[in-house]
């Protein structure tokens, strides 16, 4: 009887399928560094690329106070891990408080001599927005993405296109790479900053002005020289791309970034549907929390897997250890 019983449940285990996890952009789900570029994260910035992370996060301040750079920074100023380098060797030795430029000729430094590595979201927060009247703006970056980490070893906008009419018809066609397919490449992602977002004198947010550059680009046949995806903030359960972010500016949105607790809540996704990029940041605090910094390897494989299951193509949180960082679901 035992054995028939057995027989029974297997049998019922396969006709009944189990729900189905949703499917992510790049086919996997890699595991993010929040504020990567901050010294209490790691002393320098190749101590996080070494890790295999499947994200560095740069805060980035725009001609704050016209300072006429890009300069990385939690707050006003300069003060990261990045160090002056123009050798490998010398990504642990270098002076560390410096420009956006240079943090991203550090990045390509480790590249070149990793040439092979996984693919890397460099998330970039602006602070304060883009400043195109005084010669900063998304152009401007785009310029020294080229100079600095080069746009060769970037996954740009251009690149998801292909012959499609716009990015989003490029991401529901599947045009994203699988994870291994992206080998080596770096895809990044602008978005709207805190200082930006609540400054009452600032309705011109990143990702429309990043959204406006690409039609532009692409009007004019130039897509090929842009770097960098706009990247809507804030996790929604319905399509955020309306309002500012819908109408023309919609199919230029492929990227979403917002509260893994929130994504988490959610009953399925209707909109997402593994098209997209999306991001969940502060994974540790999706309930039951774990820790921030140092959980058990096996409680946050567990939570990446959980939000795998959810869409993620990235998981955030302040997590150092590299068989946490470096996994991927």
């Amino acid at each position: 009887m035992k054995r028939l019983i057995t027989a029974v449940v297997l049998l019922l285990l396969v006709a009944v399928p189990l729900p189905a996890s949703a499917a992510t952009a790049t086919g996997a789900t890699a595991v993010g560094v929040h504020n990567s570029y901050e010294k209490g994260t790691a002393p320098y910035l190749v101590d996080v690329l070494d890790k295999r992370p499947g994200l560095v996060e740069i805060d980035v301040w725009t001609n704050f106070l016209f300072t006429n750079d890009f300069k990385v920074s939690h707050d006003p100023g300069s003060n990261n891990n990045c160090a002056n380098a123009s050798t490998y060797e010398q990504l642990r030795t270098g002076a560390r408080d410096q420009n956006l430029a240079m943090c991203l000729r550090n990045v390509r430094l480790w590249h070149d001599r990793n040439p092979n590595h996984p693919p890397v979201v460099l998330k970039l927060e602006f602070k304060n927005g883009f400043d195109g009247r005084g010669g900063f703006g998304a152009p401007q970056f785009d310029q020294v993405v080229a100079n600095n980490l080069g746009r060769d070893v970037v996954f740009g906008p251009s690149d998801l296109k292909g012959s499609h009419a716009t990015l989003d018809a490029a991401a529901r066609a599947g045009a994203w790479p699988s994870r291994s397919a992206l080998a080596g490449k770096f895809v990044l992602l602008a978005e709207t900053g805190t200082f930006e977002a609540g400054n009452p004198f600032d309705s011109y947010h990143t990702d429309l002005e990043v959204a406006d550059h690409l039609i532009s680009a692409n009007a004019a046949g130039a897509l090929g020289s842009t770097t960098v995806f706009p990247a809507i903030n804030g996790a929604s359960q319905t399509d955020p791309r309306t309002g500012a972010r819908g109408g023309a500016r919609a199919p230029w949105f492929v990227a979403f970034d917002g509260s893994a607790s929130a994504y988490a809540s959610y009953p399925g996704d209707s909109y997402l549907g593994g098209h997209y990029l999306v991001v969940m940041t502060d994974a540790h605090s999706v309930a039951p929390a774990i820790d921030s910094r140092t959980p058990s390897v096996a409680d946050a494989q567990a939570r990446v897997r959980l939000l795998a299951g959810k869409g993620a193509t990235i998981v955030s949180s302040d997590w150092v250890d590299p068989a946490v960082v470096g996994y991927s679901a």
